[in-house]
């Protein structure tokens, strides 16, 4: 599953798919292909089958991360942001060294408009993993939330630095370069 995942993270979502159907076919009971599945079903906009495959996740593996924040993408494609919110507030208290359910719980929070308690959730997660791309970019998020332009760019910059890949990172820095001003760039 390792392979599907390092798949979908470069947008080669049917060779993913093949990756997790084999595995699905050896082992029923992969929890963790059914949190991938769960990723790209929300990606098609297959909201359905997206939370079926997360919740099925979930139940074979109920103290996974990977599985909880599967199902906060699905809650949140249906538009229940409280009920992935809470879903992520269990994986933290489940695992509270998984960064990146931190930085999943962040995201959240900022979508309620809980925009302090956003940044201690994001500080949490650069905390724990701080050359992880995905929380330099929530803690950039946050800090665009609070007009806190000079620090947004700094975390957006360390997040690009991280992982140049990832389009979002790019994106708050313009955001945050136009918020301070600086049309030009």
């Amino acid at each position: 599953l390792q392979n599907a995942a390092s798949l979908l993270s470069v947008g080669r979502v049917d060779e993913a798919r093949a990756e997790i159907d084999k595995a699905l076919q050896q082992d029923s009971k992969a929890g963790e292909a059914y949190a991938l599945s769960a990723v790209i079903n929300v990606a098609l906009n297959n909201s359905d089958q997206a939370l079926a495959d997360a919740n099925k996740a979930v139940e074979l593996n109920p103290d996974s991360s990977a599985a909880k924040i599967a199902l906060s993408y699905a809650q949140q494609a249906v538009f229940d942001i409280p009920g992935a919110t809470e879903t992520l507030q269990q994986a933290v208290q489940q695992q509270p060294g998984d960064a990146l359910a931190w930085a999943r719980l962040a995201e959240l929070q900022l979508m309620l408009g809980d925009r302090r308690l956003a940044r201690e959730t994001a500080q949490k997660a650069v905390s724990l993993q701080p050359q992880l791309g995905r929380t330099q970019m929530t803690l950039g998020f946050a800090a665009l939330a609070e007009f806190r332009s000079d620090e947004a760019m700094a975390a957006f910059e360390r997040a690009i630095a991280y992982d140049s890949a990832d389009p979002l990172a790019h994106l708050g820095l313009g955001l945050a370069r136009i918020s301070s001003g600086d049309l030009e760039a």
